[in-house]
């Protein structure tokens, strides 16, 4: 791979760019997709390929190709730098390129390939899972589980002498059940993700969670409609890690400084929240969906400590945000295949643990709700506004846990929200997702602890 990159390097470098890089990655995928018992879906495919960037004054070209030979790839360099250097008079803003280089060539230690499984296995698996949903209670008239897994090496070279070879391994099973009972409707969500091999499908908590996704979705049926209002709001960690990620994180991805559009332009070094608010992105924890040891720039990846003691102290960068904006690379390039250019974006996203026992949280709060769970929402990381509607969530009323509720939502500026958080558990989750941004998905996890907000809007009935 060495060879081939190289090549492309040396085409684009002598057509006239100052800076180029290649991705190189071969992935395989597969796909399972069963529903009420019966297989919808069975995919299996391989996608293999380089993706070629160069840059001139300013200006970026990008290119992808499946000739992965020494005189494709040069013939590919040569075509974005010519493409570079003719749009390059027509940027707004003249910068260069420089960053730190990187050797290295890292494996994962996977116990069980997923190719070493085979198909009639994982879709055993899937509908164990399904039946687990379907057979827990005759009120569940649909039931979909999906299972998925990725498996990839990735090559990434550039200019400046980055030579690095990753690994990326994949699994996630999804079970989404729904329930009916007279005219009330309800569904819930359940998954379990990781990086890792196959042997992650064979915990407890993958294999059960279709169980789990039932059983919620059976007691979501005696839920009552909450009553909207301004609540004191104890979020679970999975809400929490939803508000963290979407309403906040992606206002601290660096491509949003240049471009104006972020709530956070003018915060960097100063306060977002109190003290004891800490929200970091960590793409070396060990295990996680979002994690890898090299971005998609072949930048060594680290934590983020987006947020130290409540005041905003780090960007998500690539190569092009930390040039522009006179900042250090971090390792926060990321695309969803060589068929896309890198982009800042996050990784595995939370807050930090706090000092408060769950228990003694929830009894401090004498009348609030505690919400739980994501269903959907939006964001404007522009202007900081969101709303995310939970799954489910539960009346606090004299500091006790009480009747479950449904159909409501969390709402706010996160600048505001972030101020009103008075209170962080001592307990810790992360859970498995997908994050979308400019057309691209790449697998995340999103989490934290329980944490209270002092008196903010909750939508209802």
């Amino acid at each position: 791979m060495e060879d081939i990159a190289q090549a492309a390097i040396e085409g684009a470098l002598g057509n006239g760019a100052s800076f180029a890089d290649i991705r190189i990655e071969n992935t395989v995928t597969t796909i399972i997709e069963m529903s009420d018992g019966i297989t919808r879906k069975s995919l299996a495919s391989r996608l293999k390929g380089a993706g070629i960037r160069a840059f001139a004054d300013g200006a970026w070209a990008f290119a992808q190709t499946t000739n992965l030979t020494r005189k494709g790839m040069r013939e590919t360099g040569e075509a974005v730098a010519r493409l570079a250097v003719a749009t390059k008079d027509h940027v707004a803003e003249d910068f260069i390129i420089d960053g730190p280089t990187f050797e290295a060539r890292t494996t994962l230690d996977i116990r069980k390939p997923f190719e070493d499984i085979s198909l009639e296995d994982k879709m055993d698996f899937v509908k164990r899972i399904d039946s687990q949903a379907r057979d827990f209670d005759d009120r569940i008239v649909n039931t979909r589980t999906v299972y998925g897994d990725l498996s990839s090496s990735v090559y990434v070279a550039n200019s400046l002498g980055t030579s690095v070879y990753w690994e990326n391994s994949l699994p996630r099973i999804i079970s989404a059940p729904t329930a009916k009972e007279g005219s009330n409707r309800q569904r819930s969500f359940k998954s379990v993700g990781v990086r890792g091999g196959y042997e992650a499908m064979e915990s407890e908590a993958a294999e059960t969670v279709g169980t789990r996704a039932a059983r919620q979705v059976i007691d979501l049926l005696s839920s009552v409609a909450a009553e909207g209002g301004t609540y004191d709001v104890v979020m679970d960690p999975v809400l929490n890690g939803v508000m963290v990620h979407e309403a906040f994180g992606h206002a601290t991805e660096a491509d949003n400084w240049p471009a104006h559009t972020t709530v956070l332009e003018d915060k960097v070094g100063k306060r977002v929240g109190p003290e004891h608010l800490n929200l970091s992105d960590d793409p070396t924890l060990k295990a996680e969906r979002g994690s890898f040891e090299y971005d998609w720039e072949g930048t060594k990846s680290r934590r983020r400590s987006l947020v130290k003691d409540g005041v905003l102290n780090e960007l998500l960068h690539s190569l092009e945000t930390a040039s522009r904006l006179d900042m250090e690379p971090n390792g926060a390039a990321r695309s969803q295949s060589f068929m896309y250019e890198p982009l800042p974006r996050m990784s595995n996203t939370f807050m930090e643990p706090g000092d408060w026992d769950v228990d003694e949280l929830i009894s401090d709060t004498r009348e609030g709700i505690l919400l739980c769970s994501f269903n959907y929402g939006y964001t404007d990381p522009s202007r900081g506004q969101f709303m995310f509607q939970a799954s489910h969530g539960y009346l606090i009323e004299n500091g006790e846990r009480g009747q479950m509720v449904r159909d409501v939502s969390l709402a706010g500026q996160i600048l505001d929200v972030l101020s009103k958080v008075d209170a962080v558990a001592n307990d810790f989750r992360m859970d498995a997702g997908t994050c979308g941004k400019s057309g691209q998905s790449v697998p995340d996890m999103t989490g934290g602890p329980h944490a209270r907000i002092r008196s903010v809007p909750v939508g209802g009935i």
